[in-house]
């Protein structure tokens, strides 16, 4: 979908498109999610004053940092069902995507779940609380690295469920609990605003999934 010039500067090339109030409009799920995390208090620290200062800064980038990783996980996860072209249907690509899905589940996965892990920990290191991404408040990154977790289950959910039983992955399973039940994430997530994986980004093509 392109919007016309005169109607968006710079114009977009899809959506996600947010409108502003005065009218304008941003696309990039992780430039709106940017954009959005300071208003929402979804940017780190929450002390008063803090949001000006140019730490807060630091920490609203490392925060897009992880969100922007997250990104690309989740690109890497829909080129398994798509991996020439976007354009050509599933079924007109099922060999390769055979073969993409097997380096995936192998290789690629545990790989990303290492990250997410080095990602928890290096928050602890740092102050942060245990079971948050950046510092020790619910951030855009939490919540980004928690839906990729929740695509990757669906899509993947035989090689997803192996990995689970591994221990060296437990911090991940903790954490996406802890976001789980956050409150106002807990009533979102059992209302019909929860929009339900199809065929979207994250795909389940049984024949694409395996315990290993």
């Amino acid at each position: 979908m392109l919007l016309n010039a005169a109607a968006s500067c710079p114009a977009h090339f899809a959506p996600p498109i947010l409108e502003l109030p005065g009218g304008q409009r941003l696309s990039q799920t992780a430039n709106i999610l940017n954009y959005l995390a300071p208003r929402l208090g979804l940017a780190g620290n929450q002390e008063p004053g803090y949001s000006d200062s140019e730490e807060a800064e630091i920490l609203r980038a490392r925060v897009n940092q992880v969100v922007l990783t997250v990104m690309d996980a989740a690109y890497e996860a829909h080129n398994v069902h798509h991996p020439i072209a976007v354009m050509y249907y599933y079924e007109d690509q099922k060999a390769e995507s055979l073969r993409c899905a097997d380096e995936f589940r192998k290789s690629r996965l545990p790989k990303w779940l290492n990250y997410m892990v080095a990602v928890l920990e290096s928050n602890v290191k740092a102050g942060g609380q245990k079971g948050y991404i950046v510092g020790s408040n619910t951030t855009t990154a939490d919540l980004a690295m928690f839906q990729l977790l929740e695509g990757l289950e669906f899509a993947f959910p035989k090689r997803m469920g192996k990995l689970r039983e591994e221990k060296k992955y437990s911090a991940i399973w903790e954490f996406k609990e802890r976001v789980a039940k956050e409150e106002s994430i807990a009533k979102y997530l059992a209302s019909d605003r929860r929009r339900a994986f199809g065929m979207g980004l994250f795909r389940h093509y049984p024949e694409l999934d395996g315990e290993a």
